[in-house]
């Protein structure tokens, strides 16, 4: 079988199964495919070495990532066409003793939502809104893997582009929704266009607001800051746990407790449960008033303890049980 044929067919019945992952997994002397659907490893197919090794070398290739460094970790976007649709992945390769290994995260159109679809308790809509509605300052969206942060972030921007009308540039890595009414950048560490790299240049193009795929490191973060400082609407994504979480990352990373303070507007945490069959998000917002009581406790080493986070495990485990 041809090799874009049968990566096609790996896709397709990925998403079949609606799969948030297809895993590419060594086991002897061949690869194991395996679709991720909720917390559950299904098998798909087992892949011969060498079949493996030539489709890898197509993503790559497809990806347009490098074929000629296979201890180099790379990541991107993958697009997949059939005669029907066209189907995108984010891309993630890291080598190992044996091997490199392969994981594709499926992307979904509809996805795409209204910022007053996601949130379990609607309310929480409005203190979105109302978060981002700031002229200048730092608003974070942050959570484990998989619980809806882009998903979050992208419903923000439509919100700001349809309903405020304002000029917004992003920097993603990769750009997985492509929008042709927004400015999207994407990271390309190759080319010489990192994160730092790109919100300097983001800030001479005349941006009413800044979105940043994700803060990673003390150089994206220190310019994050300076954006927000100089009169921008910052938004960007956290992997977090929790709120103590996302401000413990940021500290970590060099920013300091005081620029903090007046800086973020607003930090949303969530995950996702199910409702009626669907998934939404469970919001850890603080904000207002509650943001600031919250600095004022953790200078004084008193980390406020938040409604979510005493409801959350026996909540959640409640929910899915009744849903």
């Amino acid at each position: 079988m041809e090799v874009k044929t049968q990566l096609l067919s790996i896709i397709e019945r990925a998403r079949k199964f609606k799969a948030s992952d297809i895993h590419f997994v060594m086991k002897q002397d061949q690869m194991l495919v395996q679709f991720r659907v909720g917390q559950l490893m299904l098998h798909d197919q087992v892949l011969e070495m060498k079949d493996y090794q030539h489709m890898l070398a197509f993503i790559k290739f497809q990806a347009s990532l490098t074929l000629s460094h296979p201890k180099q970790p790379q990541s991107g976007l993958l697009m997949m066409c059939n005669e029907e649709q066209a189907y995108h992945c984010r891309v993630s390769i890291l080598p190992t003793y044996h091997y490199q290994s392969l994981v594709m995260r499926l992307i979904y159109d509809d996805h795409l939502k209204q910022i007053d679809e996601i949130p379990y308790f609607p309310q929480n809509a409005d203190l979105l809104k109302e978060m981002v509605s700031s002229a200048a300052g730092l608003v974070l969206i942050s959570g484990p893997t998989g619980s809806g942060k882009t998903t979050t972030t992208y419903a923000l921007i439509d919100y700001l582009k349809q309903q405020l009308g304002k000029s917004i540039v992003t920097i993603e890595d990769p750009v997985e929704y492509h929008q042709p009414d927004l400015v999207q950048m994407q990271v390309n560490e190759s080319a010489g266009m990192t994160y730092d790299i790109g919100i300097k240049e983001m800030l001479r193009h005349d941006p009413d607001v800044i979105v940043i795929g994700e803060i990673r490191d003390s150089a994206t973060a220190a310019h994050a800051l300076r954006a927000a400082f100089t009169g921008h609407l910052v938004i960007s994504t956290l992997h977090a746990k929790n709120i103590s979480g996302t401000i413990n990352r940021l500290l970590d990373l060099g920013m300091s407790l005081h620029d903090l303070q007046h800086a973020v507007i607003g930090i949303a945490n969530q995950r996702l449960i199910k409702k009626d069959d669907q998934s939404k998000a469970l919001f850890e917002i603080l904000f207002g008033r509650d943001l600031e009581e919250w600095f004022q406790f953790y200078q004084n080493n008193h980390q406020k303890q938040l409604k979510y986070r005493q409801l959350s495990d026996e909540f959640l485990e409640c929910e899915q049980k009744s849903s």
